[in-house]
Order: structure tokens, then sequence, then C-alpha cells
């Protein structure tokens, strides 16, 4: 996955990455336009710019599929969303760190009930995960 320094994505990118993300195969500019661009009246050019774009950044890769491109996410949501996280948290020193945990939690808390339950859910998963790799 490439550094996040040149892969800050845009609200159009980011549609169209959940597009690419989303499918288990590789799609041409028609299809995503149809997914995206016809509803958020783009045109089928701005589609395609923004698959451009994307694989300049190194996000997608495309194939020629006789006289079209198809395009394909060149890593997960999951990979991707790990990489902004770290591009961010990284930077910080030990003490910033616990300022960032408090202001995820918050973020959760401010999001619903919900989400903050899930982040709960998910640190105790992985909680119950580290001691089962640490035990002899």
């Amino acid at each position: 996955m490439p550094r996040i320094e040149h892969t800050r994505l845009g609200p159009r990118e980011v549609a169209v990455m959940d597009r690419l993300w989303d499918e288990t195969r590789a799609v041409n500019v028609r299809e995503v336009h149809e997914r995206i661009g016809a509803l958020s009246g783009l045109s089928r050019n701005t589609i395609h710019s923004t698959l451009e774009r994307l694989v300049q950044k190194g996000l997608a890769s495309r194939q020629r599929r006789g006289r079209a491109y198809e395009y394909r996410a060149t890593g997960t949501r999951q990979a991707w969303i790990a990489e902004v996280f770290d591009s961010v948290v990284g930077r910080l020193g030990e003490a910033d760190r616990g300022e960032v945990l408090a202001g995820f939690v918050d973020f959760a808390d401010r999001s619903s009930d919900s989400t903050l339950k899930a982040l709960e859910a998910i640190v105790t998963e992985r909680i119950r995960e580290r001691s089962e790799r640490e035990e002899p």
C-alpha cells in the first residue's frame, strides 16, 4: 500500500474506491458510472479521470479489455485505513498516543452507542487474542 502522503482522497475518490473495494472482479468506467456517477450527476469522463488518478496514486490498477480498461483496487479497504491511521499516529510521540486513543473513544461515543459498543467488542477480542498468543 502506498504511503498516505501520496494517497489523500477526496469524496469522489472515496466513493469510487468504495465501489472498487466492494467488487470481487475488475469493473469498467461504465459500471462505475452507473453505480456512482449517474446517481450524483457526474459524467463518465469525470469517473474515468477519477479512476485514472487512483491508478496514479497506486490505489487502483487497470488492464485493457477490448477497447476499454477494467479497474480494480490494489489493496483492501482495511489495509488503506490502517495506512491512514499509521501515517497520523505513527508520527506522534508516546505522550500524544494516549490523547489519540482518548480522541478515538470520544469519536466513537459521539457516533452512536452501537459504535462505542462495537469498539468495546473489538478491544475485548484483541485482548483475548493477545493473551492466547502469550500463553505457553
